[in-house]
């Protein structure tokens, strides 16, 4: 292979002003004095003062709108069922509590108002959540039949657990404790 030395210190030269060239516009781009960000001492300007309360109101409608958007997004649907610590909700577990203890698979003792069984890997153990109509709850076990966006809210009876039944439910998500 033949190698043209011409072509080839032209086209190194060229490369070489090229990249002088970039480098000297972008350094000049870049060195140009940032505005002074001090706080004027000079009596304030009407316009001044009008555009920054007119500002301050958009910066305070946008926080607004933000929030509502987040408070709407952050809810889900699930499917809701109950269950108590009886042989028929809990199955094989049931028979195995220690002094009459109902131990969750995260090691909570389970608690009516507190513990919820979901699927882990839709709501990690430990995550606080907030049911429409029924209050917080925080998931501290997980069941055979809880899987995707299923959730079963514990109850001390039976009978609480069969009036409560099977809904539709909008949750949002707290915290995750973890």
């Amino acid at each position: 292979m033949k190698v043209n030395v011409k072509r080839f210190i032209t086209v190194l030269i060229l490369l070489m002003l090229t990249s002088f060239v970039s480098g000297f516009i972008v350094g000049k781009a870049f060195s140009q004095k940032q505005p002074n960000r001090e706080i004027k001492q000079q009596a304030p300007d009407f316009q001044e003062q009008e555009s920054k309360s007119t500002a301050l109101a958009l910066l305070n409608q946008y926080d607004a709108i933000e929030s509502d958007l987040k408070s709407e997004e952050c809810w889900m649907s699930f499917i809701a069922t109950a269950y108590c610590p009886c042989e028929k909700c809990c199955g094989k577990w049931a028979k195995n509590r220690p002094n009459g203890v109902v131990y969750t698979a995260s090691g909570e003792i389970a608690q009516e108002g507190i513990t919820l069984a979901a699927d882990w890997n839709v709501l990690p153990r430990g995550t606080k959540v907030e049911i429409k109509g029924i209050g917080s709850r925080v998931v501290q076990d997980r069941g055979g039949a809880i899987r995707g966006n299923r959730i079963d809210v514990y109850f001390d009876s039976h009978q609480k657990a069969l009036e409560f039944g099977v809904q539709e439910v909008q949750l949002k998500i707290e915290e995750e404790i973890n």
